[in-house]
C-alpha cells in the first residue's frame, strides 16, 4: 500500500494518467490481492469448522485455486509495471519517455490478465479435492502438476517480478539523483548568470567576472549540503 502511494504521490500531473492507470483502473492491485487473499483464507477458516467445500466439491476447489493464483499474479503485475512506467517518465530519453501512455497501459495490463489466466488454467485439470496426502485437501492430484504449480508460481508471481522491481526502483533512483544534481550544478544557475550579464555593462561584466567562481562554488555547496540533508533525514 506504502508502495503504490508514494507511486501516485510522486507522479506528476503530465503523467498521472498512466501511472495511475496501473494502480486503480481494472481490477486493481487492491481489489486483485484482496480477491486472492479472501479466496485463500476463507477455505481455511471453513475448515476449521469442517465446513470448507473446496475440499471435497470439484468445482469449488479448482475454482478457488484458479482464483488464487491468476488474481495473486495480476496484482503482482501490476505494481511491476507501474515501476517501470515511472522509471520511463523519469528518463531524459524522448524514445523512453513516450512509453508512458495510455496505449501501452492497456495493452500491458490485457496481456497480464490473458497470460496470468493462461498458465494458470492447468488448475482446472490438476487440483482435485478429498486428497489425504497433500498440504491441501484440495491440491494438485499429481508430481507433475504439484511441480508445475509451484514453479510456476514462484517463478511468475515471485521472483521475476520482484527481480524487476529491484531493477527499474534502482534505475529510477539513479535518474532522480542525476536530474537533481543537473539543477543544482547544471545550465539553470549558468543561464540565470548570463541572461544577467546581458543587461550589464562591459565593465559590470568584467568586474563579476572575477566573483563568478566564488558564487558558483557557494551555490554548488549550498545544493550539496542541501541534497546531504534530505538523504539523511
Amino acid at each position: 500500500m506504502n508502495f503504490q502511494l508514494s507511486n501516485v504521490l510522486w507522479s506528476r500531473q503530465s503523467t498521472m494518467n498512466q501511472t495511475t492507470q496501473y494502480i486503480l483502473t481494472f481490477d486493481c492491485p487492491q481489489a486483485a490481492g484482496l480477491i486472492a487473499l479472501c479466496s485463500g483464507l476463507l477455505s481455511r477458516f471453513f475448515a476449521g469448522f469442517s465446513l470448507d467445500r473446496s475440499a471435497t466439491d470439484a468445482t469449488i476447489c479448482k475454482s478457488r485455486a484458479f482464483i488464487v493464483w491468476v488474481s495473486a499474479t495480476t496484482s503482482s503485475w501490476r505494481i511491476t509495471y507501474a515501476t517501470i512506467d515511472r522509471y520511463c517518465t523519469s528518463c531524459r530519453e524522448v524514445r523512453l519517455r513516450n512509453l508512458s501512455n495510455l496505449r501501452y497501459t492497456r495493452r500491458t495490463m490485457i496481456i497480464t490478465v490473458v497470460s496470468a489466466l493462461t498458465v494458470f488454467a492447468e488448475t482446472f485439470y490438476c487440483h482435485v479435492p478429498n486428497l489425504r496426502n497433500a498440504p491441501l485437501a484440495g491440491y494438485a492430484q499429481n508430481m507433475v502438476c504439484r511441480f508445475y504449480n509451484e514453479t510456476a508460481s514462484a517463478l511468475i508471481y515471485v521472483f521475476i517480478p520482484s527481480t524487476i522491481l529491484f531493477i527499474f526502483g534502482y534505475a529510477t533512483i539513479l535518474n532522480v539523483r542525476k536530474f537533481t544534481l543537473f539543477n543544482c550544478t547544471g545550465g539553470a544557475y549558468k543561464r540565470s548568470i548570463n541572461d544577467n550579464e546581458k543587461d550589464r555593462s562591459p565593465i559590470d561584466s568584467n568586474v563579476n567576472c572575477s566573483s563568478y567562481p566564488i558564487d558558483y562554488i557557494q551555490h554548488s555547496f549550498s545544493c550539496s549540503m542541501s541534497l546531504f540533508n534530505i538523504n539523511i533525514e
